[in-house]
C-alpha cells in the first residue's frame, strides 16, 4: 500500500507526523514525500546568514537525509517560492498536486491541518490544493490532516501555534517506537537547529510530548463505517 506525505518546506514532514511516516516505511509500505518549495527563505539560526539559492541547496539536501531516515521510498522537492506559495495560482499549484498523486498512486494523502499548525500561508495554501485535488478525484485517496492538540500548544508557548480540535480527531497513531528514526530525521535539518533547541527546553521529555500523532480524516467524511481503512484501522477512534 502507499502512504504520500505532502507538505509545503523541507522540515515539515520531521516536526510533523514523521513518526507515523517512519512506522508505515518500516511495516513494508510504499511511504512517498512532497516538498513544493525548497525552504530558500527560512529565518530560523544559520538560515539568517545564507543567500536564498544557497539556503534552498542546502534544505534540499537536508530533506534527503531525513527522508532516507525515515525509510521514504519516493521524495520530489519543487521550486514553488517559499513563503510565497498563495502567490502562485491555485490551477498551477493543484496541477502539481494532481501529478505527484497521478504518479504515485497513493492509498492515502497526509498533510497538515487546514489551520497550518502555525498559522502559516504556504502550509493552508498546500492543504487546500490537496482537499480540492481529492475532491475532483473519481476514486480518491484517503485524506487525513495531521495536527496537535491544545495540551501540546500549551508545552510550546514560546512559538504560536494552532491546535486541532480534539473534537475532529479520528485516528492516533502509537510513535513510540519510532521516535528515534524522527529525531534523527529532525536533526537532518541543521538549518532548523534553532527550533530542535527549543524542545529540549520543555517541561515535558520530547517522547512524552510526542508518543501519538493524531489526524483527522477529512476524505472520505467520517463516519464509523469508513473509519477502519486498510492503512489506519488498528488506530480509528470511534
Amino acid at each position: 500500500m502507499k502512504l504520500l506525505a505532502v507538505f509545503a518546506h523541507p522540515d515539515d514532514e520531521s516536526f510533523g507526523p514523521a513518526g507515523t511516516l517512519a512506522k508505515y516505511a518500516s511495516e513494508g509500505h510504499h511511504v512517498g514525500l512532497v516538498s513544493l518549495t525548497r525552504g530558500e527563505s527560512g529565518s530560523l539560526g544559520i538560515s539568517k546568514t545564507l543567500e536564498p539559492a544557497e539556503l534552498g541547496r542546502r534544505r534540499s539536501q537536508e530533506l534527503q537525509c531525513a527522508s532516507d531516515k525515515l525509510g521514504i521510498s519516493y521524495l520530489k522537492i519543487y521550486d514553488l517560492p517559499d513563503k510565497n506559495l498563495t502567490s502562485v495560482s491555485d490551477d498551477h499549484g493543484i496541477a502539481l498536486i494532481k501529478t505527484e498523486v497521478k504518479t504515485f498512486k497513493p492509498d492515502a494523502i497526509i498533510t497538515f491541518h487546514e489551520n497550518g499548525i502555525s498559522g502559516h500561508p504556504d502550509h493552508k495554501t498546500v492543504t487546500r490544493w490537496i482537499l480540492h485535488t481529492v475532491d475532483q478525484m473519481d476514486n480518491p485517496p484517503l485524506l487525513l490532516y495531521y495536527g496537535i492538540l491544545p495540551e501540546q500548544i500549551k508545552m510550546i508557548p514560546e512559538r504560536e501555534l494552532f491546535a486541532m480540535p480534539e473534537q475532529d480527531i479520528t485516528h492516533r497513531i502509537d510513535v513510540n517506537k519510532y521516535l528515534d528514526k524522527k529525531k534523527a530525521a529532525i536533526k537532518c535539518h541543521e538549518t532548523q537547529e534553532e527550533l530542535w533547541k527549543i524542545f529540549q527546553d520543555l517541561p515535558l521529555s520530547y517522547e512524552e510530548l510526542n508518543r501519538w500523532e493524531h489526524f483527522v480524516q477529512v476524505r472520505p467524511l467520517p463516519s464509523k463505517s469508513n473509519l477502519h481503512h486498510k492503512f489506519f484501522e488498528e488506530t480509528s477512534i470511534t
